[in-house]
């Protein structure tokens, strides 16, 4: 579990390249590839063709050519073969000319003469060669002759043998949304492990996305065949015939998880503006309003198609369908995209049910929880309060702000969720996270809640206790959230969610 507190990123630290504890370095920095290599991995192949590239358009051609072929030193690498193309064209720019005196001259003529003379002489003995087999050929007769002929003559059919080998199927489980690089990498390695281990047979792959925190490097053979169609990927390769593993994505299963989640967020939002105001809006947009009518951040992106665009009725063509006529949730906001349903058949993704966004407090390992129904988005490590302080129960996030004023600056970091007395909020104090010193309130680091606030609309559940009290269960952790962001120019990302004027008093 302590792996997955790191995973949630901060979109601010996109440029930021972690070395050790709170050291970073900046992608911006022009001396970046240097100190990669120097601090963070001496045979990184993206370094060293970047200061190969460097070098190269400084006129530096040694340097460029050393740090060219320690960039082929790791393959399989997306730098190997840039790398190689490099130094084949710096060694041919290097080449010597011919000198245009020798050119012109007929110091050539001899060389040439005795080129012809050997290439002659070639000729008269294959011709030779030829005619002997051919007389040996016909003393053993015609069925001889033929093989002969068949040998030399350049026939347009060619041949290509098969030979049958047993087919060995393996599972291999990877947690909901795992990157698909990180996917193709260990589809890569296990492949060619267990080619190895067993060269005659031929080996495939079943990738399968299930509820395990890492993925699991045991690949186990194939006992139910139901798996198959469960399978998101599958990689075969067979030693015998092939020369590169075959990877096939079949069912975007973490897509379809992060477009479920992205449903319950808005869904929520939705219930908790007809809550406060009697009625669901007319219009999507009024939930992205400046503070303290921001219900929610942005519209997060239907991640099966790719698509943030909301319309009104169901066509199937991606992004989302709002029906403020609706009304259920269910029918209300849901994937314009068509979604399999109890029966096994397409239906509209209407038939995914409403579950509110819920953010479980455990008091007792100090862990804050964000679930999207039964998809847990993250887990991040808090602090509470001092003597009991933080109240066990069942509140709503009544309010969201960023960069909310306090009695003091910065008391209450860089956004907060409020539920009345108390809040969850950021802080600077990272040493009282695991602890209990606050005043009641639920702290997490500034880079912890500015990852966390855009993903908990207006309207969540937050369940305070301890234990696993309203705990995921076996609920697959879905690595990777901020996939659901729109990026620049997205609905509801250029909305105003401070409070300039306002000083809160919340416990802290």
């Amino acid at each position: 579990m302590q792996h997955l507190r790191q995973r949630f990123k901060s979109p601010d630290a996109d440029k930021l390249v972690r070395l050790h504890k709170n050291i970073y370095l900046n992608r911006n920095d022009p001396k970046y590839h240097e100190k990669v290599i120097t601090y963070l991995d001496p045979h990184s192949p993206e370094a060293h063709y970047k200061l190969g590239q460097y070098f190269e358009n400084n006129g530096n051609i040694g340097k460029a050519l050393k740090h060219y072929k320690e960039a082929m030193s790791t393959y399989p690498s997306p730098y190997y073969f840039p790398a190689s193309g490099s130094i084949r064209r710096l060694t041919k720019e290097k080449a010597p000319a011919v000198p245009v005196s020798q050119a012109a001259s007929g110091s050539t003529a001899p060389r040439t003469k005795s080129k012809g003379a050997a290439a002659g002489l070639k000729m008269l003995l294959l011709v030779l060669l030829f005619i002997n087999v051919l007389l040996l050929a016909l003393l053993y007769g015609p069925t001889a002759v033929s093989k002969v002929v068949s040998a030399f003559m350049p026939w347009s059919v060619g041949k290509e043998v098969t030979y049958e080998s047993i087919e060995t199927a393996y599972v291999l489980h990877f947690p909901y949304g795992e990157p698909q690089k990180t996917v193709e990498e260990a589809l890569h390695k296990k492949a060619l492990q267990l080619a190895n281990d067993h060269p005659k047979q031929a080996i495939v792959l079943y990738g399968v996305a299930s509820g395990v925190r890492t993925a699991d490097n045991q690949a186990v053979p194939l006992s139910d065949e139901q798996l198959k169609t469960k399978a998101f990927v599958v990689a075969e390769y067979n030693p015998a015939v092939d020369t590169s593993v075959k990877i096939r994505f079949l069912q975007p299963e973490f897509q379809k998880l992060r477009t479920t989640a992205g449903a319950q967020l808005i869904r929520t939002a939705l219930e908790a503006y007809a809550s406060d105001h009697g009625s669901i809006p007319s219009s999507i947009e009024q939930l992205f309003q400046p503070y303290p009518n921001n219900y929610a951040s942005y519209m997060p992106i239907e991640t099966i198609s790719g698509s943030a665009h909301v319309r009104t009725v169901f066509d199937g063509s991606g992004g989302w369908v709002y029906d403020a006529r609706a009304q259920d949730p269910a029918h209300r906001f849901y994937p314009n995209v068509a979604w399999e349903g109890a029966s096994g058949t397409a239906a509209a993704s209407t038939s995914l049910p409403f579950e509110p966004v819920t953010v479980t407090i455990d008091k007792s390992a100090h862990l804050l929880r964000l679930n999207a129904g039964q998809m847990v988005l993250a887990e991040l490590p808090v602090g509470l309060g001092a003597d009991g302080r933080t109240p066990d129960g069942v509140l709503t996030v009544l309010e969201r702000v960023r960069e909310p004023q306090g009695s003091r600056p910065g008391v209450y970091g860089t956004a907060a969720l409020g539920m009345g007395e108390i809040a969850i909020h950021g802080t600077t104090d990272e040493a009282s996270i695991g602890a209990n010193r606050s005043l009641g309130c639920i702290r997490l680091t500034n880079e912890a809640m500015s990852a966390l606030y855009p993903f908990v609309p207006r309207g969540a559940r937050v369940v305070i206790g301890s234990g696993a009290t309203g705990g995921s269960g076996s609920a697959p952790v879905l690595v990777q959230p901020e996939l659901l962001h729109p990026g620049k120019g997205g609905l509801g990302r250029e909305a105003e969610e401070t409070a300039k004027h306002r000083v809160f008093q919340w416990l802290g």
